[in-house]
């Protein structure tokens, strides 16, 4: 692979914070991004923003979800079967008591309707999709979302709609291997949080997911989702930061992530990885960010993470990823 595009979505928000992004790929050649931004992450300002991308141009970014006087988190982007597009996004003071809120689109992207709850009164931590982009089964009705909770010792799930998003069924947490990780999260139990999902067979269906174990964990289905292996080490390096992965039309996974085997360890370098054998190896391909430095001029650490993916209609890569805090890249892979 090599990069051809490789762009700022707008002028950095220097006095500001941007983080987590989203993306879709809609019609004509036209993309859409969504991220959150605010004074910092976690203050009461900080709402959902995103930007389309026209004629190879991104438009001003403008606020896309705002609930006034708390914070907003990790938007994910999804078409439904009826072509209406759907964001889902967080909302909390805290992480631990995360409600999941969606708005909705039916003008590709041009406005949104008002925020509302995903799943009314839930109060587990979290519904849908935490950070990565649901899948829609070859069935042709049902769709997993990879979700989790951060509390005590995080957990990972997945919900499951046959309906096109509008009800969710929750299943069970990934069964968790006894492994001492050493890390004080979860008092040295694994922890897990936000799948990455992907499709080999009319049944198979498979997942990686950041830990607080030095490595990716994985987890696999044979019958779409229903009941899932106990999670197993993937062998890829992680450092508990966040990835995201697509499989191609040619059966070709590619992920993105920090391959650092580092519990914590530092976010200076953002790769892509291949398989070609459904996950079970995994080789470096290419570097998409890298910074030696630690910090950047204005103190901050120097930090390239949370990478959204897709396989675009032409068959190249479409990535979007948090870039310092400051600002979000768009890249073109071929």
């Amino acid at each position: 692979m090599k990069i051809i595009t490789n762009e700022q979505i707008f002028e950095p928000p220097w006095s500001g914070h941007v983080h987590a992004s989203t993306l879709l790929e809609l019609k004509d050649g036209v993309f859409l991004a969504a991220w959150f931004q605010g004074s910092k992450e976690s203050a009461p300002d900080v709402c959902i923003v995103g930007s389309r991308r026209i004629g190879g141009v991104w438009e001003k970014p403008r606020v896309f979800a705002d609930i006034p006087d708390v914070p907003q988190w990790n938007p994910v982007l999804r078409r439904g079967d009826d072509g209406r597009i759907v964001l889902y996004f967080k909302v909390s003071s805290t992480i631990q008591d995360w409600n999941t809120y969606i708005v909705e689109s039916h003008d590709e992207g041009a406005t949104w309707d008002s925020p509302r709850e995903l799943v009314p009164g839930d109060e587990s931590g979290g519904r849908g999709p935490v950070k990565n982009k649901c899948l829609k089964l070859s069935d042709g009705r049902t769709w997993l979302a990879p979700a989790s909770v951060e509390r005590g010792a995080w957990e990972a799930f997945i919900d499951v709609s046959t309906d096109d998003g509008r009800t969710w069924t929750r299943r069970p947490f990934f069964m968790k291997p006894d492994v001492n990780t050493g890390d004080k999260l979860g008092d040295g139990v694994l922890c897990v949080i936000q799948p990455s999902l992907w499709q080999s067979g009319p049944s198979d269906v498979s997942c990686l997911m950041r830990s607080n174990n030095k490595a990716l964990y994985r987890s696999d289905s044979h019958d779409g989702g229903k009941t899932w292996s106990p999670l197993y080490d993937s062998g890829v390096p992680n450092n508990n930061s966040g990835i995201d992965l697509v499989r191609r039309r040619d059966g070709r996974l590619v992920l993105i992530c920090n391959p650092i085997a580092r519990n914590w360890g530092g976010r200076n370098q953002l790769d892509a990885w291949v398989s070609e054998d459904d996950g079970k190896t995994w080789k470096a391909d290419l570097t998409l960010a890298f910074d030696p430095e630690p910090k950047q001029p204005d103190g901050r650490g120097t930090e390239f993470s949370y990478p959204a993916i897709i396989e675009m209609n032409d068959g190249r890569l479409a990535v979007t990823h948090t870039w310092n805090r400051r600002q979000i890249k768009f890249l073109i892979l071929d």
